[in-house]
């Protein structure tokens, strides 16, 4: 039997027993709910009461910071009920939908949603404030952006008009990040060429075209952008690297800039640095579940080096983070060392390393040792030196996070071997190397069911899954901009290091090797799992042979 709202604001020690037997009163009186009594009369702040509904409905907490608005959803929830009810949808999965509304147990709404979209529905608790700012945004701001921009560049490549318009410039640019906030995009690309200014916006990591602006426009968009991110105007025939903060009313992104001098002028690309949306999941990275198990065990131990291989823009920064977020604790102390920070973690004291000023990961991480760490994130290993240190650091009672940039999990071993790294020391820290890609989730709107091919009938069954029936293709509509898949999602392969390969370390076996033990102990590798996800309907058999081959 689920407790009273008033009894677990008395057990988490916010409120006492005469503010609750007044507010009780005042409740009865006024017809209000006890949570808003309470707010009303200063005795409970809205992140208390979201503690106390999260504790007793279930329902998680909503984190501005990692969240994002499946666009296409606004239409389904039309702007009427959204402010009525103070609901706003987040996103789908499955057969549910994830809903931000203030309160979780708000049955109307909850049939409402239901019977509009057919869907279960999730609450995912706010508080009203951000409610109110976000349902403004997002069915407000979002529906107007296109003919906003387009006002602004009409305006300003009028004849006489005022492309030299700062205040047109400062619009233009804001207009254009919120548009990367809205749209759920990684970077902003401003591409100058011959006679025009073309803006991309790389979503699920692929390039699109949003707009296309005369040339004109090109020098105040550039002098804007660097004139927010603190870089020099004066020296355009150089390359820049800057940092800003965007400020919306719904949250604060931080965005790295960098430009480049091109033939045809400064190109520029902004990072939005929205906190990675799986991050802090174990759910929602895609591990399979005897991977997540091996994950979660390795990151749970005092010590050991942990590994995350892949290219860039593979993920690892999310699983890292992800990692991080589930042994920080009160009794641990986490540092990180980054190049740069991209990502604040409340409570976790974060370095970016600085090599023009000889802080380099290397020098970084002895300074670290001496700070009586119990957890230590290195954003990468790329020389010798480190690789030592975050290994002496592993087998001396810490448990160390980092990456290496290798294409499957065996490899990474010999990449550390080819650093300089000792092979016994190797075996001895050494615990869980992850290799992971990113594939394209499949549009559930759209998608259509596929037959294999003789040929991918064959890969499938040497992964011992049937190829006769589940699998799906990419079709293309509105709701995913024509390329048939929507949002990303990770693929795995994990390397558990045991003792019969912690003696293939010692011996430096070949890498063909020390991969057959691995698969002997389990481990399935990159294109399996790719391809399991394929069957799921998850992703398609082009894209998971793509991606991990």
């Amino acid at each position: 039997m689920k407790k009273k709202l008033g009894e677990l604001l008395l057990e988490l020690g916010y409120i006492g027993p005469d503010q609750l037997q007044a507010a009780l009163k005042e409740a009865q009186n006024t017809g209000e709910m006890l949570g808003d009594v309470l707010i009303r009369l200063g005795w409970l702040s809205h992140e208390e009461l979201n503690m106390a509904l999260a504790a007793q409905s279930g329902a998680r907490i909503l984190d501005p910071l990692r969240t994002s608005v499946d666009m296409d959803l606004l239409g389904a929830i039309p702007a009427e009920t959204a402010k009525r009810h103070m609901i706003l949808p987040l996103e789908r999965r499955g057969d549910a939908l994830s809903v931000a509304m203030a309160n979780p147990y708000d049955v109307l709404a909850r049939d409402q949603v239901r019977n509009m979209t057919g869907f279960d529905v999730e609450p995912v608790i706010a508080s009203p404030e951000w409610l109110a700012k976000a349902i403004d945004f997002y069915y407000g701001t979002a529906a107007t952006l296109d003919k906003q921009v387009e006002e602004l560049v009409r305006r300003a490549t009028a004849e006489g008009g005022p492309s030299g318009d700062e205040s047109v410039n400062i619009r233009l640019v804001h207009l254009l990040i919120t548009k990367g906030l809205v749209a759920g995009a990684s970077d902003i690309h401003i591409d100058p060429d011959a006679k025009v200014v073309r803006v991309h916006y790389r979503i699920d990591g692929s390039l699109h075209q949003e707009y296309l602006m005369p040339k004109r426009l090109h020098g105040g968009l550039v002098t804007r952008i660097k004139v927010l991110s603190d870089i020099p105007i004066a020296d355009p025939n150089v390359p820049h690297d800057g940092r800003t903060i965007f400020h919306s009313d719904i949250q604060d992104v931080p965005i790295r800039v960098s430009t480049l001098p091109t033939q045809h002028g400064e190109a520029a690309v902004l990072r939005l640095l929205q906190r990675a949306e799986a991050a802090g999941d174990m759910d929602r990275l895609g591990f399979p579940e005897r991977e997540a198990a091996l994950f979660t065990h390795a990151i749970q131990r005092p010590y050991g080096l942990v590994l995350v291989t892949g290219p860039t823009g593979s993920g690892k920064t999310t699983t890292l983070y992800t990692a991080l977020l589930q042994v920080k604790k009160p009794t641990n102390n986490v540092l990180t060392i980054e190049d740069p920070v991209e990502y604040v973690l409340p409570t976790v004291r974060q370095t970016a390393v600085n090599p023009k000023a000889g802080f380099t990961f290397a020098t970084a991480l002895r300074s670290a040792l001496r700070q009586d760490p119990d957890v230590i994130m290195v954003g990468e290993i790329r020389d010798q030196e480190t690789a030592a240190l975050a290994l002496r650091a592993a087998i001396t009672g810490h448990l160390v996070l980092s990456t290496l940039h290798t294409n499957d999990a065996p490899s990474a071993i010999h990449r550390l071997l080819d650093l300089g790294v000792n092979p016994t020391i190797l075996a001895s820290g050494l615990r869980l190397i992850v290799a992971q890609r990113l594939v394209r989730r499949l549009c559930e709107r759209c998608r259509e069911p596929h037959e294999p091919t003789a040929e991918e009938r064959r890969l499938l069954e040497s992964h011992g899954l049937d190829g006769s029936s589940g699998f799906f293709r990419a079709a293309g509509c509105d709701a995913c901009r024509g390329t048939g898949y929507k949002g990303r999602v990770g693929i795995f392969e994990v390397m558990e290091i045991g003792p019969d390969i912690e003696e293939m370390i010692v011996t430096q076996a070949p890498r063909s090797r020390i991969q057959e033990a691995a698969m002997a102990r389990g481990m399935q590798p990159l294109l399996a799992d790719g391809l399991a996800k394929a069957a799921a309907g998850i992703t398609s058999l082009e894209e998971a042979i793509r991606t991990a081959t």
